[in-house]
């Protein structure tokens, strides 16, 4: 049985924001650590230096305190992005690129993709509240790029951000640096492939 991934926000006095930080923390640790599997409230209580308690006082399940330190890990604030279409893409990519390569970030990703069969409401809270707005956000992009005329008028908007997304996902993957240099090229690459003739 699969347990629902709800946010929720206690009624009563204000939390401690200490211990919340040290709760969602020694979450993001044990996850990268363990893996979903092998991750337990009372692991988390004792790494976090807190009680029970005060784990289920702010979370129903392990899977809901997992989907609320996920979004701490992406919840980086979207960078100021400039007009020009190419930089935008190129800042929205190292963001990314940046989660993915922090301490743990792709074990992480890789422990929930396993944890789906067995937890897919786990699974479809990460891609709703962590995936999909960071791929909105470069859809806007790119849909901005189209009503200027920057794409050819046959450009395949899904196909790209599929494609520079996944480039990322290889990248760290094969092991290799994720740096800025090299997500420059992957977005001049595929920009490429999709600009309007400027002749």
């Amino acid at each position: 049985m699969t347990s629902t991934v709800v946010a929720t926000r206690p009624a009563g006095r204000p939390r401690d924001e200490r211990i919340d930080a040290a709760i969602l923390e020694a979450t993001l640790a044990l996850l990268a650590d363990r893996g979903y599997a092998a991750l337990s409230i009372a692991a988390v209580a004792e790494t976090a230096g807190v009680g029970k308690p005060a784990i289920y006082r702010r979370y129903d399940s392990k899977a809901e305190l997992v989907v609320a330190a996920i979004e701490v890990l992406a919840d980086e604030p979207e960078p100021a992005l400039p007009d020009d279409t190419r930089a935008a893409l190129t800042e929205l990519l190292a963001a990314t690129a940046a989660v993915i390569a922090s301490p743990g970030g792709l074990a992480i990703m890789g422990s929930l993709l396993a944890a789906g069969g067995s937890e897919p409401e786990l699974i479809e809270a990460f891609r709703e509240r962590v995936v999909r707005p960071r791929h909105e956000v470069v859809d806007a992009v790119l849909a901005r790029a189209a009503e200027r005329g920057e794409l050819r008028a046959d450009a395949d908007l899904e196909a790209l951000d599929a494609m520079l997304f996944g480039a990322v996902l290889a990248r760290a993957t094969l092991g290799e640096t994720l740096d800025h240099s090299w997500v420059e090229r992957i977005v001049d690459t595929a920009w490429a492939a999709v600009a309007a003739d400027e002749r």
